[in-house]
């Protein structure tokens, strides 16, 4: 399942997610299951950080990683944009996450839910 990591920037995070949806079904779905289960392992497995990044990313909590690991897991099997968005290290006063969802999934009897859009991460 990894056999590249990606830098943790814009085209790393676009890169990644090509290379994903390239695989057939039953793969995203393999990755959908992992990211959503072990979120924070994914991250670590997926991009190359610091050790100063993996130790901010565990601060985050269960609580971040679970939620993540959901909505991602959910962008991976519905095939959704997934991008990120870096902040200009010298512009911030302190370090943050946003997550900004723009989903939506219309349902009708008898059909399959057409859903689109996808999730930006903000790292400032």
């Amino acid at each position: 399942m990894f056999t590249k990591k990606y830098p943790l920037t814009s085209s790393g995070v676009d890169e990644k997610m090509y290379d994903l949806y390239q695989k057939d079904d039953s793969q995203v779905e393999l990755e959908a299951d992992y990211v959503e289960d072990n979120f924070f392992d994914w991250i670590i497995n997926t991009f190359t950080l610091t050790e100063d990044q993996i130790i901010y990313l565990y601060s985050l909590g269960l609580e971040f990683a679970l939620k993540n690991g959901q909505v991602l897991a959910y962008c991976f099997r519905h095939r959704l944009e997934v991008t990120l968005t870096k902040g200009d290290l010298a512009q911030r006063s302190s370090k943050f996450i946003r997550r900004e969802e723009n989903v939506s999934a219309t349902s009708e009897p008898g059909q399959d839910d057409v859903v689109a859009g996808g999730v930006n991460y903000f790292i400032s």
